[in-house]
């Protein structure tokens, strides 16, 4: 599926390419034209291609367009894009993100220093030569220069476990500024993503400036980019940026959905709004010019017709489709929780006084005022095992083939796939093979808690649609990581996870 947008977005992208390169302004225009038109068109140029209506027929889209806009969408690339992508070099098309800098201004820096990379630019523009160009003043230069910045910083992900604690600290510091009502923070940390790349912040308050005013003093900021009227931006010590933005308690579901999103969520919103005459922003949802929702984030979805979905789920991947079939999960939560399938044994204690009825630990103990199993772990392309256990934990590491995994399934009770999030590291097998198997010999599918290691939860949503049950382990050796849990429930719930799912939310769980 493709939306008008994203059909728009390579247009453009197109024509500013077009244009650094110095084509013919009647193309550039064409390009930019025909992505206007489609942006802004209630027409779903997707379905209008499936239907094998004549694009032509549309004001400003010749023959050429209306293959690429084909191309487009029965493929989902674009070629030519593609091509410039490849002759142009990667810095220039860096800068097409800074503030101030078109196409245009882009290729006049390149005409005139052969710049190409967003390093040569900054030396460009503090050592004056920019300046010499014409247009370019110092309220010019200093943009550049803050680009620049957040640019280089755009690209560092955190671990959402590394800013936890930082983000809560950030909102109870903001809640405590008298006149302040609400404070939420939204985007992929709301949706508890794996990593995230900054933070949203919104904040329905008497007086947005002076929260501003307190909000850059907070102690960790290290660099304050910005604090306009509506919308403040800082760097911390850490590098992580924060937005501030001011919310008016009329379109604070609106804007706590938008802000939350993610991108291909609110896509398909806007699809299903425009298909109803209605159109929804940050600012609410409109009927005729007339808002007719906002406050609330139940009071978006309803007006469009849909039903309240978590903010984990909104990733574009079904949640949509089993809203309106009435078939959205009821996700696990922490407080389910009833064991730790995996811990050190010197934690057993500190299991009970979380309410544990059971662990799993690396030895024979018995107790009596909780259930120890005896959890044995192997590579699975070593199958040696010369100890009793209870149950067994099949080890898949980067280096294990399908071939011993299948294997494997035959002999253990859980898997677990290794994950490197911050290295990106990835399994190159067929899971959907395993998992048929994993289903056909009631193997479960191990969740470990630790931040850098959580299993992707389209891996856990793929497991779980193939009936295989997920057991959350903290894989705690101290006491500090027995709540790291929380991060392995945070990613079943983002892979669809319900209470049934779950081996680990039952009293007894074999």
């Amino acid at each position: 599926m493709i939306t008008n947008k994203e059909i728009a977005d390579m247009l453009s992208q197109t024509a500013n390419l077009l244009e650094i390169k110095g084509e013919n302004p009647f193309k550039v225009r064409a390009y930019r034209n025909a992505a206007k038109l489609i942006e802004n068109s209630s027409k779903d140029f997707e379905k209008l291609v499936k239907e094998g209506f004549d694009l032509t027929k549309l004001p400003g889209i010749g023959n050429d367009l209306s293959t690429y806009i084909k191309e487009i969408v029965t493929t989902g690339k674009f070629s030519k894009l593609e091509e410039l992508k490849k002759e142009i070099p990667e810095g220039l098309i860096d800068m097409l993100s800074i503030e101030g800098l078109g196409p245009k201004r882009i290729k006049q820096i390149y005409d005139a220093f052969g710049v190409t990379s967003l390093d040569e630019l900054k030396k460009y523009a503090e050592n004056g030569e920019l300046d010499k160009l014409p247009g370019f003043g110092p309220t010019l230069i200093q943009k550049i220069l803050k680009g620049i910045k957040q640019l280089k910083k755009a690209g560092i992900r955190f671990l959402w476990a590394d800013v936890e604690d930082m983000a809560e600290d950030l909102r109870e510091y903001l809640s405590k500024f008298p006149g302040v009502e609400i404070v939420e923070i939204a985007g992929s940390y709301r949706r508890r993503k794996e990593t995230v790349g900054d933070l949203d912040i919104l904040v329905v308050a008497e007086d947005y400036m002076k929260v501003s005013e307190y909000f850059v003093k907070y102690p960790r900021v290290k660099e304050i980019h910005s604090a306009g009227l509506t919308r403040s931006t800082v760097f911390l010590d850490n590098d992580l940026q924060i937005d501030l933005r001011a919310v008016s308690r009329e379109s604070y579901g609106a804007a706590l959905h938008y802000f939350t999103g993610s991108k291909a969520h609110n896509i398909e919103i806007r699809k299903i709004a425009i298909d109803k005459d209605m159109k929804v922003n940050e600012y609410g949802v409109y009927k005729n010019d007339k808002k007719i929702a906002g406050k609330t984030e139940e009071e978006v979805y309803e007006a469009v017709g849909l039903c309240y979905m978590e903010p984990e789920l909104r990733e574009n991947r079904g949640e949509i489709e089993a809203c309106l079939n009435h078939s959205l999960p009821n996700l696990v939560n922490l407080e389910d929780i009833k064991g730790d399938l995996n811990i050190s044994v010197d934690l057993i204690d500190e299991a009970i006084k979380l309410g544990y009825k059971y662990v799993g630990v690396n030895a024979k103990i018995k107790r009596d005022d909780i259930k120890v199993y005896k959890i044995l772990e192997v590579d699975v392309n070593k199958l040696e095992i010369n100890e009793d256990y209870d149950f067994l934990v099949g080890i898949v590491n980067e280096n294990a083939t399908s071939e011993n995994i299948l294997k494997a399934i035959k002999k253990v009770d859980f898997l677990r796939f290794f994950r490197d999030i911050q290295a990106k590291k990835e399994l190159n097998i067929d899971f959907e093979t395993i998992f048929e198997e994993m289903k056909k010999e009631n193997v479960a599918l191990e969740v470990i808690s630790k931040p850098n290691n959580l299993i992707s939860e389209v891996l856990i949503k793929s497991a779980i649609s193939k009936g295989v049950k997920i057991s959350i382990v903290s894989g705690a050796k101290t006491k500090k990581e027995l709540n790291f849990i929380k991060y392995g429930v945070n990613q079943s719930r983002r892979g669809w996870a319900e209470n049934k799912d779950v081996i680990n939310v039952s009293d007894n769980p074999f």
